[in-house]
């Protein structure tokens, strides 16, 4: 890591909306300059430029996760920009709802292929700068409650975030040696615009009285946590995953 916190350089995807905004912002509060990733251009234009009104650093870049070339053209917008990487926020994902006896294949590769695959291009591409460069790093991957405790209609999303579990512990021990940490966070139900397309508000507020800590969590709820594991205080912390889920399911 930049010896210098104020001068870390993160690149967050999915970075338009809901929790990768949330993230993008609360990382530019500690002076760190965000890379806003998203396949919606605008929606990541929107976050830098929060960002920058807030006094912060960023810039907007537009990419899809699964393809390889825009992920390999994200992160040397991160370098042009910014001159180095030291975080990696990989919360990029897609949940179409389908029974998993009429979803058809291009449904299943396609949400592998955004979040699974997605996090491996992305991880690669970050974790090599973060070798050159040779003082470290931190990968962060947003993995999902659904890979421990799933529902129906989502096989395809349970599996490529129980990926990204086992993926998470398998590149923290190969770039622990070049002091690179790879973390996963796993949020509960959010609110977001991701749920509502399977549930009502009334549906919402119902999980949210059976959650422990009495509601659905924030995008916000988010940041603390990935703040943490990006900071100067969790260098001894890798191969985890966190669970930020207001107690609904404790591992």
């Amino acid at each position: 890591m930049a010896d210098n916190p104020a001068g870390r350089v993160a690149v967050v995807t999915g970075a338009g909306q809901g929790i990768g905004r949330a993230l993008s912002c609360g990382l530019a509060r500690d002076g760190v300059a965000v890379i806003a990733a998203d396949v919606n251009l605008r929606g990541a234009q929107a976050t830098a430029e929060e960002i920058v009104f807030g006094g912060g650093r960023a810039w907007a870049i537009q990419v899809d996760v699964a393809d390889s070339a825009q992920v390999t053209a994200a992160i040397a917008s991160a370098l042009e920009q910014f001159g180095r990487l030291d975080i990696l926020i990989n919360n990029a994902g897609i949940f179409p709802r389908s029974p998993v006896l009429e979803m058809d294949q291009r449904e299943w590769d396609r949400v592998l292929a955004v979040n699974l695959t997605g996090t491996f291009l992305c991880s690669q591409a970050a974790a090599r700068v973060m070798v050159m460069q040779g003082d470290g790093g931190r990968i962060v991957n947003l993995t999902s409650g659904a890979a421990f405790s799933p529902s129906a209609n989502g096989c395809h999303y349970a599996a490529s975030k129980g990926g990204i579990v086992a993926f998470t512990r398998a590149l923290a021990v190969e770039l622990a040696m070049h002091r690179v940490t790879v973390n996963a966070v796993a949020p509960g139900i959010t609110d977001t615009a991701q749920p509502r397309v399977a549930y009502t508000e009334d549906d919402l507020g119902s999980i949210g009285g059976r959650v422990p800590l009495g509601r659905i969590a924030q995008p916000e709820d988010m940041v603390g946590i990935v703040r943490y594991l990006c900071g100067q205080d969790s260098g001894y912390v890798t191969g985890q995953t966190v669970h930020v889920n207001g107690g609904l399911y404790m591992a």
